[in-house]
């Protein structure tokens, strides 16, 4: 499987009318990994070689960012995390724990799951449906699949913000601003980082930085509620992108990754999970790995994340770290 040659975007089945590809089968019709089935042994050797100076970022916002931080705003399922701590004693030990009630893996720093998002006209990843969702033993395309592969890759940044700076073009992490894949293809090539196969692309938009300087909750709140982000796009320009260069997912800075919102009949990242199986991550904290890539020029990264062993698990926290 590691060697098997990858069919190009432009071969894939178009089997139904919406004309977008499916990948299913491409590595088994068992698959429950997707487009991280692209980090193979060798490219998690050749990834720790970018380890120089042992320094580690970590990619996690805390647990209670944002939705412990914007008022009354809410998101429409998930809450932030309550916290309950406990204190007893024990053979003349003083002895904490702790619990958390309300907890959403998908609240904060997170992957979504093969199961976050199924084609209306197709099902979940791999021609799974509803029925094969359970959360019991057999569901298909848990977060528990993540864990047990182990992400371990070489991960590239692209800095919007930066980069947009550069060539003069406004940015701003709200307001609807698309990315398209000829802008990933420039801002790429003026780093000097090529993409290879089984890269992890984060992409910074500046959106967690806005949201770590806002003033109050009523300034914060507006930066999540208004539901107006800007990142990559999701049209099929970035869909051919990412398939040809079989990057193992993308994570963002963003609540979305790509900009919102969506409009229903076009194609989106978030529906090329079901159909790529791509992995998107949000929300990761991408600020100091920017200011290190800025002062140091490099932009290359040996990336790790465990996510929950969780089964059945729709999304997870990412427990990421990038360390050069």
């Amino acid at each position: 499987m590691d060697t098997m040659p990858l069919p190009a975007y432009a071969d894939l089945p178009r089997p139904d009318a919406s004309g977008l590809p499916l990948c299913w089968g491409v590595w088994g019709m068992g698959d429950q990994l997707g487009t991280l089935n692209n980090i193979t042994p060798d490219t998690v050797a050749a990834a720790a070689g970018l380890i120089r100076a042992g320094l580690r970022f970590n990619l996690n916002l805390p647990l209670h960012m944002p939705l412990g931080m914007i008022g009354q705003a809410r998101h429409n399922i998930r809450r932030p995390p309550r916290q309950t701590l406990f204190k007893l004693d024990y053979a003349g030990l003083v002895v904490r724990d702790d619990k958390v009630d309300d907890f959403y893996p998908q609240s904060s720093t997170q992957w979504d799951g093969l199961t976050h998002i199924a084609d209306p006209l197709r099902g979940f990843y791999n021609g799974a449906q509803d029925g094969d969702v359970t959360q019991r033993e057999g569901t298909r395309n848990g977060i528990e699949h993540l864990a047990r592969f182990g992400i371990a890759t070489r991960a590239v940044l692209v800095d919007l913000p930066r980069h947009f700076a550069r060539t003069g073009r406004p940015w701003h992490p709200c307001g609807s601003l698309a990315a398209s894949a000829d802008d990933l293809h420039d801002c790429l090539r003026q780093q000097g980082t090529p993409l290879r196969r089984g890269d992890l692309l984060l992409v910074r938009t500046g959106w967690v930085q806005a949201f770590r300087e806002a003033r109050d909750d009523t300034e914060r709140a507006a930066l999540f509620s208004g539901r107006d982000y800007s990142g990559l796009s999701g049209g099929v320009d970035m869909w051919e992108f990412l398939w040809d260069h079989r990057v193992a997912g993308v994570a963002s800075d963003g609540v979305t990754v790509e900009c919102w919102p969506l409009s229903e009949g076009r194609p989106s990242l978030h529906l090329a999970i079901a159909r790529l199986g791509l992995l998107l991550g949000e929300m990761f904290d991408l600020d100091a790995l920017a200011e290190d890539a800025q002062r140091h020029g490099q932009h290359d990264y040996f990336f790790v994340s465990s996510p929950l062993n969780l089964r059945g698990g729709v999304g997870s926290p990412a427990n990421a770290m990038a360390i050069r």
